[in-house]
């Protein structure tokens, strides 16, 4: 069943009974699915938050050595990086050997004709340097940008298996910020972060070896500031983690306000508010900069600190070398190659504070998105899972209780819910807004679980049967509508994209949209824009209902199916759908009474217990049966058709009309 999210929907079913961050109607519209739920390990509590704020965080290294788990699959290319490692690090430690040979043998020896075998060496050496560090950086910047492409495939992955529930807590903005943002922020990790640090160990190690190799009291002496550099970056890296990842946490929250009011730009220009989304905007901006400053303003302090160290430490080897030298117990060409190796650290030092924010920097984004490769999905496939068999379509729920947190403080969406509705009948589901209708359909496809009952399609428990199997024998179709950015045709396929054109046309005709479409310039090829912007609501519907009808259902779900068409296509489109829906059943959450007077079993439902329920026979209709009991139904059926006498809009089921609220106007323009 291949489904289609608009999560800024707000809540239709039991709003007023559901904890704050719930809700179900996630599924603008529903075919057929065809992925399977999968398993991940832990949860992510208080994803899509991006508020900005610190939270306690655990070790850094764990997270590193999380993502050197991704760098295994490309242990070949990275063996060859370390190796070119390897020779830079030799190639970089040869210079000083050579200048001290050359001093000490060649120049205070008056061998001239040799310095420029030395020198020709220095050459040789900068271009072999050349190549490999050409090699290298190759290297790594493609091992990195791939690690980093299969990294953000996988977080989509796993997105697109997560349950409703996620999604109900998530906010689209910072969803796309960790798929995109913070993904990006790895690749300077895998691409740069982790092969600098392994050269720049590398390059210490050696220059330590061969400063005590060469004059043990002179290496020792310099040896003895290392505790303060070690001491430092252990400092610095403590104070810089928390300052990036409010940095990520602030760029969340501003995509995040950017992404709501683009897809909202319609009401923001409705209501004239375009001046309080800018200030929206740029108070999550502000929060940005000042996250950055605060960053910045701890990643200023290694350079001027590891500067000073290494400052003092070269000042005493020069003034004891010096004394050295001028007592004999020290070469001039010795000295002058520790003076040239003390220079070669400030590199490593320095590229290594550096590197620490770049670490830091990607601990921090990897916390988010493995906060997301870690969620476990609240639905999924049982161990012994198995394919839903060909099914007729008879549904049954018993005892069906469901909450949308599950907590023991919730307040139920359903209690107790018993249902039954046999192969090719058509249900209705009718009751005043909340009162649990949606919440009721949703839980046959399993987008939530029940907490309490059973619910079974011809007597497979579907919590025993595939996810994927279970959703490609059930079709919903919400007023939610979601379209993609495609042409119309790609969109009625996009649930059986087998499908031929005949197919296609087919289910157009049945919406009665075919000859709108073949109107059109492009026909079935025209862009139907962005969330479908280039059509009305009425066509956006019927390209949703076709979409469902073309995966050939044996049972569906329609949500008010024909609420935004004129009154001609509304009679037109229940004449097709009737002949559409013999041999399924059919499930069908009505808000205009007159539009069920037909079904084979009404329900009724208030605060998600069904009140009220019949069933037709030959004799009389579920509809006749209902008038007659003078329940609910009987109040919402007058309510509904005294409007129409009066010449209004009827209200939906149990709607009440508001008047406005004390104190206010209409605003004028």
């Amino acid at each position: 069943m291949a489904q289609q999210t608009n999560r800024t929907v707000p809540p239709r079913e039991a709003p007023d009974r559901r904890p704050p961050g719930n809700g179900p109607d996630q599924a603008a519209d529903t075919g057929r699915g065809r992925g399977k739920e999968s398993v991940g390990a832990g949860s992510g509590p208080g994803i899509g938050r991006g508020d900005g704020r610190p939270r306690l965080s655990g070790p850094a290294w764990p997270i590193v050595r999380r993502l050197l788990r991704y760098m295994r699959p490309h242990a070949g290319v990275l063996s060859g990086v370390i190796l070119a490692a390897l020779a830079t690090t030799a190639i970089e430690l040869a210079p000083p050997w050579i200048i001290r040979l050359s001093v000490d043998r060649y120049i205070l020896g008056g061998q001239t004709g040799r310095i420029w075998w030395a020198a020709g060496g220095l050459l040789i050496l900068s271009l072999v340097q050349g190549a490999v560090d050409l090699f290298r950086l190759y290297l790594t910047a493609q091992t990195g940008h791939g690690i980093v492409f299969e990294l953000r495939n996988a977080v989509f992955e796993h997105l697109t298996r997560l349950s409703f529930s996620f999604y109900d807590r998530a906010r689209t903005g910072d969803l796309m910020a960790r798929v995109t943002a913070d993904t990006d922020v790895l690749s300077d990790f895998f691409g740069r972060a982790a092969v600098i640090v392994l050269t720049n160990m590398l390059t210490l190690i050696g220059i330590l070896v061969v400063l005590l190799v060469w004059d043990w009291r002179l290496g020792l002496l310099y040896v003895c500031f290392l505790p303060l550099i070690v001491h430092g970056q252990w400092v610095y890296a403590r104070r810089v983690r928390p300052a990036m990842a409010r940095v990520r946490r602030a760029l969340s929250g501003l995509t995040s306000v950017l992404q709501e009011s683009m897809a909202g730009i319609l009401v923001v220009k409705l209501f004239g508010r375009e001046p309080y989304q800018r200030e929206r905007v740029d108070g999550q901006s502000a929060a940005y900069r000042e996250a950055n400053i605060g960053a910045a303003r701890i990643t200023s302090l290694w350079m001027p600190y590891a500067n000073v160290i290494m400052g003092v430490g070269a000042a005493l080897v020069l003034w004891a070398g010096g004394a050295g030298v001028i007592a004999g117990f020290v070469t001039l060409g010795t000295l002058i190659g520790f003076t040239t190796y003390i220079q070669m650290l400030l590199r490593p030092i320095r590229q290594t504070g550096m590197m620490l924010n770049v670490v830091m920097r990607s601990v921090a984004a990897a916390e988010r998105v493995f906060e997301v490769l870690d969620t476990q999905p609240d639905v999924q496939d049982a161990p012994d899972a198995y394919p839903l068999p060909p099914v007729k379509g008879h549904v049954r729920y018993q005892g069906v209780t469901f909450a949308y947190d599950g907590g023991s403080q919730s307040i139920e969406a359903l209690r107790n819910v018993d249902l039954e509705a046999a192969p090719g009948e058509l249900v209705a589901l009718v009751g005043p807004s909340g009162a649990g209708k949606t919440t009721l359909v949703h839980l046959l496809p399993r987008f939530y679980d029940a907490q309490e009952g059973q619910i079974t399609i011809d007597g497979h428990d579907i919590r025993r049967v595939t996810v994927g199997s279970l959703r490609d024998a059930i079709g919903i179709a919400l007023q939610s509508v979601f379209l993609f950015d495609a042409s119309i045709g790609e969109n009625i396929a996009y649930g059986n994209p087998r499908a031929t054109q005949d197919q296609i046309e087919w289910a157009a005709r049945t919406t009665q949209i075919h000859d709108f479409i073949r109107s059109l310039p492009l026909g079935y090829g025209t862009p139907v824009g962005e969330r479908g912007v280039r059509l009305s609501g009425g066509q956006k519907q019927r390209i949703a209902l076709a979409r469902v009808l073309l995966t050939d259902p044996r049972i569906l779900i329609l949500d008010e199916p024909t609420s935004s068409v004129d009154a001609e296509t509304e009679r037109r489109m229940q004449q097709a759908l009737a002949e559409v829906r013999a041999g399924r059943t059919t499930f069908v959450i009505a808000h205009r009474l007159w539009t069920v007077r037909q079904a084979d079993q009404i329900l009724v439902l208030r605060d998600g217990r069904i009140v009220e329920r019949a069933r037709g026979d030959a004799g009389r209709s579920a509809h006749e049966t209902l008038l007659e009991q003078s329940g609910l139904y009987r109040e919402l059926h007058d309510l509904q058709f005294q409007a129409e006498a009066l010449g209004a809009k009827p209200p939906a089921a149990g709607a009440a009309i508001p008047a406005p609220a004390p104190g206010t106007r209409r605003r004028g323009r």
